[in-house]
Protein backbone atom coordinates (compact mmCIF):
# COMPACT_ATOMS: atom_id res chain seq x y z
CA UNK A 1 0.00 0.00 0.00
CA UNK A 2 1.58 3.45 -1.12
CA UNK A 3 1.11 6.86 0.65
CA UNK A 4 0.31 9.72 -0.78
CA UNK A 5 2.46 12.74 0.62
CA UNK A 6 0.69 16.48 0.18
CA UNK A 7 3.54 19.13 1.08
CA UNK A 8 2.00 22.01 2.94
CA UNK A 9 4.72 24.53 4.02
CA UNK A 10 7.95 22.86 5.80
CA UNK A 11 5.40 19.63 6.75
CA UNK A 12 4.63 16.48 4.26
CA UNK A 13 1.49 15.42 5.37
CA UNK A 14 -0.47 11.66 4.41
CA UNK A 15 -3.21 13.05 2.25
CA UNK A 16 -6.32 11.65 4.07
CA UNK A 17 -4.80 13.80 7.00
CA UNK A 18 -4.67 16.84 4.92
CA UNK A 19 -7.76 16.41 2.96
CA UNK A 20 -9.29 16.01 6.49
CA UNK A 21 -8.11 19.50 7.71
CA UNK A 22 -9.78 21.07 4.82
CA UNK A 23 -12.69 23.54 5.97
CA UNK A 24 -11.29 23.25 9.67
CA UNK A 25 -11.81 25.52 12.02
CA UNK A 26 -8.40 27.09 13.35
CA UNK A 27 -7.79 26.51 16.98
CA UNK A 28 -4.25 27.83 17.16
CA UNK A 29 -1.74 28.87 15.30
CA UNK A 30 1.91 29.00 15.60
CA UNK A 31 4.30 31.28 13.91
CA UNK A 32 8.09 29.96 13.35
CA UNK A 33 10.44 30.60 14.20
CA UNK A 34 9.01 31.36 17.74
CA UNK A 35 11.87 34.21 17.85
CA UNK A 36 14.67 35.48 16.03
CA UNK A 37 17.60 38.09 15.78
CA UNK A 38 18.35 39.99 12.78
CA UNK A 39 20.32 43.22 12.23
CA UNK A 40 19.49 46.23 10.91
CA UNK A 41 18.62 46.16 7.51
CA UNK A 42 18.28 42.48 7.82
CA UNK A 43 15.77 40.56 6.45
CA UNK A 44 13.88 37.40 7.24
CA UNK A 45 11.08 35.11 6.86
CA UNK A 46 8.66 33.76 9.45
CA UNK A 47 6.30 31.40 8.70
CA UNK A 48 2.94 30.30 9.96
CA UNK A 49 0.66 27.40 10.40
CA UNK A 50 -2.90 26.61 11.49
CA UNK A 51 -4.20 23.91 13.54
CA UNK A 52 -7.44 22.87 14.34
CA UNK A 53 -8.98 21.47 17.58
CA UNK A 54 -7.47 17.89 17.06
CA UNK A 55 -3.96 19.30 16.85
CA UNK A 56 -3.66 18.88 12.94
CA UNK A 57 -2.46 21.26 10.49
CA UNK A 58 -4.89 23.15 8.00
CA UNK A 59 -3.65 22.96 4.72
CA UNK A 60 -5.42 25.04 2.84
CA UNK A 61 -8.09 27.75 3.30
CA UNK A 62 -6.45 30.15 5.49
CA UNK A 63 -5.23 33.48 4.97
CA UNK A 64 -2.85 35.67 7.62
CA UNK A 65 -2.89 39.38 8.33
CA UNK A 66 0.63 40.23 9.65
CA UNK A 67 1.30 42.58 11.97
CA UNK A 68 4.17 43.73 13.92
CA UNK A 69 3.60 45.85 17.47
CA UNK A 70 6.82 48.34 16.89
CA UNK A 71 7.12 49.21 13.12
CA UNK A 72 9.84 51.36 13.98
CA UNK A 73 11.79 48.16 15.27
CA UNK A 74 10.62 45.65 13.08
CA UNK A 75 8.23 45.79 9.87
CA UNK A 76 6.51 42.53 8.40
CA UNK A 77 4.91 42.54 5.08
CA UNK A 78 1.84 40.41 3.43
CA UNK A 79 3.67 37.24 3.36
CA UNK A 80 6.01 37.39 6.52
CA UNK A 81 8.96 38.99 5.55
CA UNK A 82 10.61 40.96 9.06
CA UNK A 83 13.39 43.50 8.44
CA UNK A 84 14.78 45.11 10.89
CA UNK A 85 14.44 49.20 10.86
CA UNK A 86 16.52 49.67 14.25
CA UNK A 87 17.73 48.34 17.45
CA UNK A 88 15.11 46.62 19.61
CA UNK A 89 12.77 43.88 20.06
CA UNK A 90 9.16 43.94 18.58
CA UNK A 91 6.60 41.11 18.63
CA UNK A 92 5.48 40.26 15.02
CA UNK A 93 1.72 38.09 14.77
CA UNK A 94 0.34 36.27 12.46
CA UNK A 95 -3.91 36.68 12.54
CA UNK A 96 -6.00 34.47 10.86
CA UNK A 97 -8.01 36.11 8.41
CA UNK A 98 -11.76 35.89 8.43
CA UNK A 99 -13.65 33.43 11.21
CA UNK A 100 -15.76 34.93 14.40
CA UNK A 101 -13.08 34.74 16.90
CA UNK A 102 -9.42 36.14 16.26
CA UNK A 103 -6.77 32.85 16.38
CA UNK A 104 -2.99 34.48 16.23
CA UNK A 105 0.34 33.31 16.80
CA UNK A 106 3.42 35.37 17.87
CA UNK A 107 7.55 35.24 17.13
CA UNK A 108 9.34 38.01 19.26
CA UNK A 109 11.86 39.79 16.70
CA UNK A 110 15.24 41.50 18.20
CA UNK A 111 17.16 43.65 15.95
CA UNK A 112 20.60 44.34 16.40
CA UNK A 113 22.95 47.23 14.89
Amino acid sequence: MRATLIFAGALLLPAAAALATQGAKVAEVQVAPASLTISVGANQKLHASAYDSAGNVIVTGVRYRWVSANVNVARVDSTGQVSGVAAGSAVVRAEVVGGAALRSGAATVTVRR
